[in-house]
């Protein structure tokens, strides 16, 4: 994918810079310091909010006339009742008109700090995981992202960066609210057709000839949910509300349901390995969707604050994990243990001084003695040193659980292959070995020969030729003694895709081992040392078994070569008494023929 850094760089700032502000902004809210429940097209019923107190003048559970509402005071409802809508301002007052006909009466309203609510707190912090995690996604995705998926990703996760910023600015006024609802619901829109581009590019060969029914279908839920989107606006201009009740939220989650419901289908006919990630892809989605779902269902108390935003948060989160872990999305990006390990160590020496620091000034004071001072280090240091194993240890096990297995079997294969005595089987276990702990797609073994290097295993749907030139640039470089080369960055006749290592005893390049990438997958620093180290070992098994099997034609040879001395020797010797046995006949012959002559 060909990348253009100028629109990269400038879409990594709007997506820092988003993010950022949204972080902050999340513990600043403003607005009415009530709710209310919007019953049918004109009639709103007010409802306190946890933790704040209720305006005078107002009473809970009263009903207000909506469409009778001045039109600052419907700006003010929208921005409380709207969960698209931006915050209010700080400090402005709004005229309420409560009760009917002749008895009715205005009430000013004033916007409050909503961060006194319950769980407003919990909520903010909440927020900003969310934003957190859908900026990281977006970063990945523009950066490290090789796919048609990776794009939709970034449409998805750059979108909603910028709703949620466009929901932390306060609007001024008719004039900034209906900008604010506008642009907002554009970078909203946005962000569901960029979900729509992931799931479909995920989805691939399993739509077949349905792709345009289902793009069809999409379109028509996203206009539908723009209806819904602009809802605030149309009661701003006539009073009725109608489209302001929650219900009318589910349209919304409608138009995420269909691209569930195109990965689900494509699960029955995808591969195992593409099962797996689909599951975790699945699971991830649906949290999320729970989460805004839930918007809908008008929980009470502080409950209706946190249990949307927890659900959005978690299946973020999860969709986060899945792109790093299962990559369901082709990300160039590989987790590498001894960072994450010097991560985990910085973190407990950070824990270390901190608590050090603590203890110090809330225990110790100026007067404790030298050998207190001595040992609160040296207990804290023991202690945190059983943390940070127990730290090591789990990271291992959730993140590199995989790797880890691995290379314990690869390892115990590199140590054992040296006692197989026979070369076909050596060739056919190492294929095997790799294909089933590695799970490459593909995996071949090239040896050496008079034309250059002779296929002499495969094993995957790869097509790879049969025979290689000695002079193949690939090869060349790995006959400069280079330990591994990366398909993708050098011309080969064996392709754009995977690895290649060498099969080397000493100086001499015997063969090479040929490896495909995952799907979606780069193979981390530790995974190419270790294929390398597999490959250094076969080599040196294979050498010595094609040295001995040099050694056992040697001595047939030699055998043979003795054992036809030996019959040459006999008939020499047989020769030699025949040849002894003739010269004695003529001798009596000849004295035959003297005595008749005499």
């Amino acid at each position: 994918m060909q990348r253009h850094y100028g629109v990269l760089i400038l879409l990594s700032v709007i997506a820092v810079s988003t993010t950022v502000y949204s972080s902050v902004m999340d513990f600043y809210s403003y607005g009415l310091p009530l709710t209310m429940e919007v019953t049918d097209a004109h009639t709103g019923i007010l409802e306190p909010l946890p933790g704040i107190p209720f305006p005078a003048g107002l009473h809970a559970g009263e009903s207000l006339d909506l469409a009778a509402q001045p039109l600052a005071t419907r700006i003010a409802i929208v921005q409380r009742v709207s969960p698209t809508a931006p915050d209010s301002a700080p400090g402005r007052t709004y005229p309420f008109r409560a009760g009917h006909g002749a008895t009715h009466r205005t009430v000013m309203v004033t916007s409050v700090d909503l961060s006194q609510a319950a769980g407003a707190l919990t909520t903010a912090w909440l927020s900003v995981s969310l934003t957190l995690f859908t900026g990281i996604i977006a970063l990945l995705a523009l950066w490290r992202g090789r796919d048609r998926a990776a794009v939709g990703l970034a449409v998805f996760a750059l979108g909603g960066l910028l709703s949620f910023a466009i929901e932390n600015i306060p609007a001024y006024g008719i004039a900034g609210l209906l900008q604010s609802l506008t642009i907002g619901a554009l970078f909203l829109l946005m962000g569901y057709g960029g979900f729509y581009i992931m799931a479909e590019s995920l989805a691939g060969p399993a739509l077949g000839a349905r792709t345009r029914r289902w793009r069809t279908g999409f379109a028509l839920l996203l206009a539908v949910g723009a209806a819904v989107v602009s809802a605030p606006i149309v009661y701003i201009a006539t009073g009725w509300t109608e489209g302001l009740e929650p219900v009318y939220n589910q349209i919304v989650t409608a138009v995420f349901l269909l691209p569930f419901a195109m990965l689900a289908m494509s699960y029955r006919y995808a591969e195992p390995r593409v099962q797996q990630r689909l599951r975790w892809m699945l699971w991830a989605m649906g949290i999320w969707l729970a989460g805004i779902g839930a918007v809908s269902l008008e929980l009470g108390g502080a409950w209706g604050w946190v249990i949307p935003s927890l659900l959005q948060t978690l299946g973020t989160a999860g969709l986060l994990y899945v792109v790093l872990r299962h990559r369901v999305v082709d990300i160039t990006l590989v987790l590498n243990r001894t960072l994450v390990y010097a991560f985990t160590a910085s973190l407990v020496l950070g824990l270390f001084a901190l608590f050090e620091s603590l203890i110090e000034r809330a225990a110790l004071g100026h007067s404790a003695s030298l050998v207190l001072e001595l040992a609160v280090p040296l207990i804290l240091g023991v202690s945190l040193s059983t943390v940070h194993r127990r730290v090591d240890a789990t990271v291992d096990r959730l993140i590199f659980r995989r790797q880890y297995r691995e290379e314990m079997a690869l390892r115990r294969f590199a140590r054992e292959c040296a006692y197989i005595t026979r070369t076909e089987t050596l060739l056919d276990l190492t294929i095997a070995e790799i294909v089933r702990h590695v799970e490459a797609p593909w995996v071949a073994l090239y040896e050496n020969d008079e034309r250059g290097y002779a296929r002499v295993r495969h094993h995957g749907d790869r097509t790879l030729p049969e025979q290689v030139s000695a002079d193949d640039l690939a090869l060349v470089k790995l006959c400069a003694q280079d330990s591994e080369v990366d398909l993708h960055r050098e011309p080969s006749g064996l392709g754009n895709d995977g690895y290649v290592f060498p099969l080397r005893v000493r100086s001499h390049l015997q063969g090479v081992l040929v490896v495909g990438s995952r799907p979606g997958e780069h193979y981390a620093t530790e995974e190419r040392e270790l294929l390398a180290h597999v490959a250094h070992e076969v080599g040196t098994a294979l050498f010595a078994l094609r040295a001995q099997a040099i050694e056992r034609e040697r001595d047939d040879a030699q055998a043979h070569a003795k054992a036809s001395d030996d019959l040459l020797q006999a008939a020499r010797k047989q020769v030699e008494a025949i040849q002894a046995r003739e010269a004695a006949l003529l001798e009596a012959l000849r004295t035959l023929g003297a005595a008749s002559k005499a």
